[in-house]
């Protein structure tokens, strides 16, 4: 017999998909969209032409940091899940080509160190839009869902720098990155299937 006839099969678990809505990604974290956020900040210039939004409740250490990058199709299959506890990070879409986000949900005041499976989703995110996410969401980076498409980030110099310093692809935990293996972890695949 050969050593793979005695590997267990792998078990895939297909990632729900969702149109967001500010309703529906609201464990998550808060869309952004057309929509103003919070609207009603009082600043006396171009009253009648300019409804002001409230601050978006952006959390980071250290210096902020903001990035574009061009996100082509991948493998539906999730690898890696990450998050950040200090941080509540940004992604928005740029131009006319819509994005997946795959988030799970916070689970660090439970005492979690793995996203509970059950409660990950692949967030289709309309083109032009975003979200911010919760300190705590587990998340992958953003998906194309077919053409490429290029995203803004906000997000903490200090997560980019260690991100940008692995000497290779695998788990970290390092300052405000928390990056897992989900197949290692859980002995699950993450498919999205799209």
């Amino acid at each position: 017999m050969s050593v793979y006839a005695k590997q267990a099969a792998t078990v895939y678990v297909d990632v729900p998909v969702l149109d967001a809505t500010p309703e529906n990604l609201e464990e998550y974290g808060v869309m952004i969209g057309e929509a103003v956020h919070r609207p009603g900040l009082s600043i006396p210039f171009y009253k009648g032409s300019v409804e002001e939004g409230q601050n978006l409740d952006f959390e980071y250490t250290g210096r902020a940091v903001i990035r574009t990058a061009r996100i082509s199709h991948r493998s539906p299959e999730i690898t890696w899940l990450e998050r950040h506890l200090n941080m509540t990070q940004i992604f928005v879409g740029l131009g006319s080509t819509p994005f997946a986000m795959v988030l799970g949900k916070p689970n660090q005041d439970s005492g979690g160190n793995i996203p509970q499976l059950e409660d990950v989703r692949a967030f289709r995110i309309p083109a032009g839009q975003g979200v911010m996410i919760h300190a705590g969401t587990w998340h992958d980076f953003p998906m194309s869902m077919g053409d490429p498409v290029t995203v803004m980030t906000v997000n903490s110099d200090e997560v980019v720098t260690a991100l940008a310093n692995a000497q290779a692809a695998d788990e970290m935990d390092d300052g405000d990155v928390y990056k897992i293996d989900i197949q290692r972890r859980t002995g699950r695949v993450l498919r999205v299937p799209f």
